[in-house]
């Protein structure tokens, strides 16, 4: 668990990252109800769904990250269009169905059993109102660039808070894979230039599950969906090898 000043960084370090909001707010346009964002952390989509007009129920696990969320959709003026639900994804209910369902930003590479897996595919299937559909990305997976890069520190994207014109200068390496379990451990680091040049560096270790196409494919048809369509990034381009991204547009089974 995070404590609330985590909380409020992380939606903070995360705030650039805008690459999958236009396809987040196409597909909530276009269902007349409200959505689950799953793994809703501290609302970077869910407050972008809600400054939309869209009624959203924000499941997250963390209490502080539902207190930072809460705290910045007040400051955004749309409290009243968020239902926060603090919850474990694996084993949620819901007071009522919804239109539409999300898991944005590789939340689903967090769970890395298989029962786990199966278990939040099919408390997601159950909270879908009769036609409403499950969306979700994660990476797509290179075990073998995964390996050799182990310990080799990667730059990201460099960030400049608007309100602090702190500068945020992101990394990332990997620790460890299990090429049998498909697990991997990396660390994210976070390093934050104040205007004066003073730097803190910030990090957060994940533990997150490498899936492969045909394993989703073989796990969504275990918990009752279909895949109605799979893209190889968020503009909709074919998903093959060389994508970074897997993204797909899930129906309950018939």
């Amino acid at each position: 668990m995070t404590d609330r000043t985590d909380a409020t960084r992380y939606l903070l370090e995360h705030a650039h990252y805008t690459e999958d909001l236009p396809l987040w707010r196409a597909i909530a346009a276009q269902v007349d109800g409200p959505v689950l964002d799953v793994g809703a952390a501290a609302g970077r989509v869910s407050i972008a769904l809600a400054r939309e007009g869209c009624a959203v129920v924000a499941l997250d696990a963390d209490p502080a990250m539902l207190a930072a969320l809460s705290a910045a959709a007040d400051a955004a003026g749309v409290a009243d269009r968020i239902a926060l639900v603090a919850a474990d994804m694996r084993t949620f209910v819901l007071d009522a169905q919804v239109a539409l369902a999300i898991a944005p930003m590789n939340t689903l590479q967090v769970l890395t059993a298989p029962d786990d897996q199966i278990a939040c595919l099919e408390r997601i299937r159950a909270c879908l109102a009769p036609g409403a559909e499950f969306w979700f990305d994660v990476a797509m997976p290179d075990v073998v660039d995964v390996q050799s890069s182990i310990g080799i520190v990667r730059a990201g994207d460099v960030f400049e808070d608007p309100n602090t014109g702190a500068r945020l200068a992101h990394a990332f390496w990997f620790e460890w894979v299990d090429p049998v379990t498909q697990t991997a451990q990396f660390t994210h680091r976070v390093d934050e230039i104040s205007p004066d040049g003073a730097m803190r560096a910030f990090f957060r270790h994940h533990e997150v599950h490498i899936f492969t196409p045909p394993e989703l494919c073989h796990l969504l048809g275990r918990a009752g969906f279909e895949v109605l369509q799979a893209f190889g990034d968020f503009a909709g381009a074919r998903l093959e090898a060389g994508a970074e991204r897997q993204v797909y547009r899930c129906g309950v089974a018939e």
